[in-house]
């Protein structure tokens, strides 16, 4: 070492020599050396250096520590939640298997016959009185295919519209009526407007089939004033007293009975009228 430096050193006290020692991480390690030798030619004993500090060896193992404790709680609670899960998943199951368990128990349900306010369908019965207005009206006059047409599309219409406002009127008369009668009137008020809406032309008909296209006519209006009424008379059966139902109900058992004799929806025969002619005195 030179001179220099020994003097350097040799000019320091003993505690800023203690502090090369102390601190040997701010001086270079040539340095330290010399402040150590130079204590001990004093015969002071240099004070050990302490430890440098373990950032690392103590720092980690704490984070690594944290790291297992969280995984660990997430572990925990995970497992728990898993548990949780299949405990409800279970308790579930066993809900439903009984209520499966008390639904078979229940008796069989009991079929209730329950009125219906659906109007009969007709079909056959007005394909046969189809065909029984043509029975009755001359070959000659079927020889024409178009009124022929003509006057079986009229017959279909007729007698469909015809047999559901007569079911309908009976069920009024028989104290039947169902609570929804007056939608029931409008449902057949619909199938009398395919029969007006085929009446509006003139048809040149024969002799028979005109007289019974002009009974269906007039015998289509009554019914159709009849269903416009009839709900609003049904407290109290007062269509029974009623002036303009009782003269159009008749009216249409005339009509209808000249084209048949006996209801194809009753059974009984139409009411017909009869004329009374006073003789001369």
């Amino acid at each position: 070492m030179s001179d220099t430096v020994s003097d350097f050193y040799q000019k320091k006290t003993d505690a800023e020599l203690q502090y090369f020692l102390q601190h040997p991480e701010q001086y270079q390690p040539s340095l330290v050396d010399a402040a150590r030798r130079e204590l001990l030619r004093r015969g002071i004993a240099p004070v050990a250096s302490p430890a440098p500090l373990m950032v690392e060896e103590e720092v980690v193992p704490s984070r690594s520590w944290g790291k297992m404790v969280a995984l660990t709680m997430g572990l925990l609670a995970l497992g728990g939640g898993s548990y949780w899960l299949q405990q409800r998943s279970e308790a579930q199951q066993a809900v439903l298997r009984a209520r499966e368990e008390a639904r078979r128990r229940l008796p069989p349900p009991k079929l209730t016959e329950v009125a219906t306010s659906a109007i009969p369908n007709y079909d056959g019965v007005v394909a046969r009185m189809v065909t029984e207005q043509l029975s009755k009206v001359p070959a000659s006059e079927k020889a024409n295919q178009q009124h022929l047409r003509q006057f079986r599309l009229l017959s279909k219409l007729f007698w469909a519209a015809q047999t559901q406002t007569e079911y309908l009127t009976n069920q009024a008369y028989e104290g039947k009526a169902s609570p929804n009668f007056a939608d029931q009137a409008l449902v057949v008020r619909q199938t009398w407007d395919a029969w007006n809406q085929s009446a509006v032309y003139t048809y040149s008909f024969g002799p028979q089939m005109r007289e019974r296209y002009s009974r269906m006519e007039k015998a289509a209006g009554s019914q159709q004033h009849i269903l416009d009424i009839l709900p609003g008379l049904l407290p109290n059966r007062q269509f029974l007293k009623d002036d303009e139902m009782t003269t159009r109900t008749d009216e249409v058992q005339d009509l209808v009975g000249g084209l048949t004799p006996v209801s194809p929806v009753t059974g009984q025969p139409y009411k017909r009228t009869l004329l009374k002619m006073k003789s001369p005195r």
